[in-house]
């Protein structure tokens, strides 16, 4: 209490004997220590809460809950007490712990559902649970992929009927809640509409509906049409091919002219018609007896008279059928779709600059044309980068143009004048940093080395240690005695220096340092 009475009276002494420039730094020192203090006291106590589990049944709420108080652990209701939020340090440990006690209960289930055996379970009962089971899995693997934040799965399998025209087609309904607002991609739809059309037995893609939590068709229907889809393949290889002949010749042309001298465009047709053909091809110069037959016959007495043309004996007739085989050869020929019938290629060349001599006498840069000859090895060159075959009726024509770089320059005058304006903007800025800097460092320079001076003269040294005691004579010595001895003062008693002494050196020894580091107290 007296070492408070003792600080409270010294800073009351100090403060009156301050200027009112020294008040105002010590003001704003305190201040900044105050602010320093409640701000890192509230970001401490401040606690960060994560989602723990979202759309949760009351009866699965209220568990979890009571759960959570039993443990002691905070936690926070939202969204009408569907969603719990926890502190984000711990949400998979409590997640666990939950799993471990089998909650939530309700909702997202899978094939856990078996675990618990019920003996008085009815067929449909089973059905209705298999169903459950299986739409829960397709939930959760849905929801592992990193643009899902939630999913929802809804699956109709029809009972078997006897007759198949009244057998019904498994359909599915697939609710994605999104994590970005752009979507998914095309492939990512056909990816999941694959994935749950290959889960149920007897479902195919195009019996899968899948929308978003806004109410977004993202499957089409329009992909169940064969035709429709072939046209889409078939555009997309088309672009393909054409895209790779354009990347073979534009890369050699870069090589050549250099980068952004010529354009190449490439138009291919190519031939999608599937052709199954079977030929059967015989050869009549070579036979092979396929079988043969003979039948004899012996006349009776009667029959003498009568002359058989079959035999040369007249007892016994006899007969021979013989069945030849021509050769042949089946063919069965599977045209291959896709193939190229016929390409056209474009290219534009752009001028060259060239070095000339003027009538000066000095040299000059011209821009003018390409030589023919120049252009005709260029054509040569595509046409080989391409796969050009003339008996395709193949086209390619080059044509040399100036480019216009009129926009081109603008644009360059843009980008140059807006780097040097940002580039002075920055200078100016470090300029000025620097020079405030040193205004500042040559104001406080001298007053933070009086402050601190004087602050080390008004706090008490330290409570548990005893005042220090120096000798002070009680008569003031004569001229004689100053001139001949000077008086030596008894050394204060040892002690260990307190920071404030250490403060009170540092300003004596460095004083620019102390400038410094007010400086910055004052900047934060």
């Amino acid at each position: 209490m007296n070492y408070l009475k003792q600080l409270f009276k010294n800073v009351f002494e100090f403060a009156k004997a301050m200027s009112p420039s020294q008040a105002i730094v010590f003001l704003g020192i305190v201040a900044g220590i105050i602010v320093a203090m409640v701000i890192g006291g509230s970001w401490l106590g401040n606690v960060n809460y994560s989602v723990l589990y979202s759309n949760l049944d009351p009866s699965d709420a209220g568990e979890i809950a009571e759960y959570l108080s039993e443990e002691k652990i905070s936690y926070k209701l939202s969204d009408g007490g569907s969603t719990i939020s926890v502190p984000s340090g711990d949400v998979y440990k409590v997640r666990i712990s939950l799993a471990s006690q089998g909650m939530p209960r309700s909702g997202n289930v899978g094939y856990s559902i078996f675990d618990q055996s019920n003996l008085g379970m009815t067929e449909f009962l089973q059905n209705l649970n298999f169903r459950r089971a299986l739409e829960g899995e397709l939930m959760r693997t849905i929801m592992q992929l990193s643009d899902v934040e939630a999913a929802r799965v809804h699956i109709v399998m029809p009972k078997d009927r006897l007759f198949k025209e009244d057998q019904q087609e498994a359909t599915a309904s697939v609710v994605l809640k999104l994590r970005r607002p752009t979507g998914l991609s095309e492939s990512q739809i056909a990816g999941i509409t694959h994935l749950v059309a290959a889960s149920v037995e007897g479902l195919r893609p195009e019996n899968i509906s899948i929308i978003d939590y806004n109410g977004n068709l993202l499957s089409s229907r329009t992909d169940s049409d064969a035709l429709a889809g072939l046209s889409t393949s078939q555009l997309e290889v088309r672009k393909n091919a054409e895209e790779y002949l354009e990347h073979k010749a534009q890369s050699m042309l870069d090589g050549v002219v250099g980068p952004g001298k010529s354009i190449v465009r490439v138009t291919a047709e190519l031939d999608f018609q599937q052709v199954e053909k079977t030929s059967e091809l015989f050869d009549p110069n070579s036979s092979v007896i396929r079988s043969e037959e003979k039948t004899e016959q012996t006349a009776s007495a009667s029959d003498r008279q009568e002359e058989v043309a079959e035999s040369t004996d007249e007892n016994r007739v006899e007969t021979t059928v013989t069945n030849y085989e021509i050769n042949k050869t089946v063919e069965h020929i599977v045209d291959a779709v896709g193939t190229v019938e016929r390409i056209s290629v474009a290219v534009l060349l752009d001028w060259v600059h060239r070095e000339r001599e003027a009538p000066s006498g000095t040299i000059e840069m011209v821009y003018e044309p390409r030589p023919q000859e120049e252009i005709d090895r260029i054509t040569s060159i595509v046409k080989n980068a391409v796969g050009f075959d003339s008996q395709r009726s193949d086209q390619i024509e080059v044509v040399n143009i100036a480019f216009d770089r009129t926009s081109l320059e603008h644009d360059q005058n843009r980008l140059d004048q807006m780097i040097q304006r940002e580039f002075f903007i920055d200078l100016a800025k470090k300029l000025g940093l620097v020079l405030l800097a040193a205004l500042a460092f040559f104001f406080f320079r001298k007053k933070a080395k009086r402050f601190f001076t004087s602050l080390g003269r008004i706090l008490p040294q330290s409570v548990p240690r005893r005042p220090t005691r120096q000798y002070v004579p009680e008569y003031a010595p004569s001229e004689q005695e100053e001139e001949s001895e000077p008086v030596k003062p008894i050394n204060a008693e040892k002690r260990q220096p307190t920071l404030i002494d250490q403060m009170q050196r540092t300003a004596k020894d460095n004083p620019d340092e102390f400038a410094k580091v007010i400086k910055t107290m004052m900047v934060d």
